[in-house]
């Protein structure tokens, strides 16, 4: 049937994998992605169909048994990714934990319906019964019931529906909002599942960004985020993508939510999580990136993980700087970099950072550069 045709057209709202396979049909320059048209977060931003987003960002003292040992962790500490996994499900499902982030993400969403009454909140859960085990939570927290959607109801898309056409303030779901669902009173959410992969994030940022015609230009939403490594690098890219349109404007002036499963983990026991509010990514007033070069002492009697987490925000500003200035996407200059050192920032050995650090100040001095 296409056997005359000339041209192969092929549109894609996440052009990447998470498996780092190439794409059918998709052109490749030095290993990245060449479309000849793109249309992004930032394009959207310029053009004001999107909203600017903003990530509050938690840690936690967090531990739990595995293997029968019990381990004792933050998320700014390294550790492999059969015990990151573990971490990030321990705050998610212990309730001192992840209530306190629902409360701060509550208080944000009557903050904003002071303005914008229909304001609405999503939370996106590791399963059914972590949902039905939130809502109870959110019952008792906001005195009014928050609406669940869970793939084993038959109502599920009724519920999703109805919500979307009321002013209640909360929906909780499990892979039941998909792309083609459009609720755009949607400005506050909290990333609640054990799901790592950029795909899936980026999804659920698209829940939140899509501008309402009939409000303010200044129409910020906010997902609250665990301070894992991967989540904060992939919010850390969005942010870069806003940045870099919010700079040039001030200067110029079935429904089934994403095919994806939660990483599958060995049994663990989830033993105590305390929430602990670390920043606003996104939030210039109160997340401000550390200048290049800026990288506070390092004395060798600090801990380990410490010197890491030093090194780590020194990293994180000279990535937007050297984004910011280049006009190159967070993700393809950290692409870059796991090619020189052999490691993704959340796994980098102490050597490896600071290779990232010194290649990074080279590039904001001499410009971007895969050859330098």
């Amino acid at each position: 049937a296409f056997g005359q045709a000339v041209r192969r057209l092929a549109l894609s709202g996440t052009p990447f994998r998470t498996d780092n396979n190439p794409i059918p049909f998709v052109t490749y320059e030095n290993e990245q992605s060449a479309p000849d048209f793109s249309y992004g977060y930032r394009e959207a931003l310029a053009e004001k169909v999107c909203r600017p987003i903003v990530f509050p960002t938690y840690e936690g003292d967090l531990s739990w048994v595995s293997r029968g040992k019990e381990v004792t962790a933050r998320f700014a500490d390294q550790l492999g990714r059969r015990k990151q996994q573990e971490r990030l499900k321990t705050a998610l499902m212990h309730d001192e934990w992840v209530n306190s982030v629902i409360k701060d993400a509550d208080a944000e969403l009557t903050n904003l319906r002071k303005q914008h009454a229909a304001a609405g909140g999503l939370i996106i859960a590791m399963d059914q019964e972590h949902a039905r085990h939130l809502a109870v939570h959110i019952k008792a927290m906001t005195r009014t019931p928050a609406h669940v959607a869970i793939s084993d109801d038959p109502m599920s898309t009724q519920i999703i529906e109805r919500f979307a056409s009321s002013k209640d303030r909360w929906l909780i779901a499990v892979n039941m909002v998909s792309e083609g669902v459009d609720i755009p009173r949607l400005r506050v959410g909290v990333y609640a599942t054990n799901v790592q992969t950029e795909m899936y994030f980026r999804q659920v940022v698209g829940r939140f960004v899509r501008m309402q015609g009939d409000l303010p230009s200044s129409q910020r939403a906010y997902l609250y985020l665990p301070r894992d490594p991967r989540l904060v690098e992939y919010a850390e890219a969005i942010k870069a993508e806003r940045d870099h349109v919010l700079i040039e404007l001030a200067r110029a002036e079935p429904r089934t939510l994403f095919d994806v499963h939660p990483n599958e983990v060995e049994p663990f026991i989830p033993l105590r999580g305390v929430a602990l509010v670390h920043g606003r990514i996104g939030d210039e007033e109160e997340d401000a990136a550390p200048e290049a070069g800026a990288a506070p002492p390092q004395p060798d009697t600090l801990p380990l993980h410490e010197r890491k987490e030093q090194l780590r925000q020194t990293h994180k500003g000279l990535v937007i700087q050297v984004a910011q200035r280049s006009g190159v996407e967070h993700r393809r200059i950290n692409l870059e970099l796991v090619r020189r050192t052999g490691s993704r920032i959340e796994n980098a050995s102490l050597d490896q950072l600071k290779r990232r650090i010194k290649q990074l100040e080279r590039w904001v001095e001499q410009g971007y550069s895969e050859r330098r």
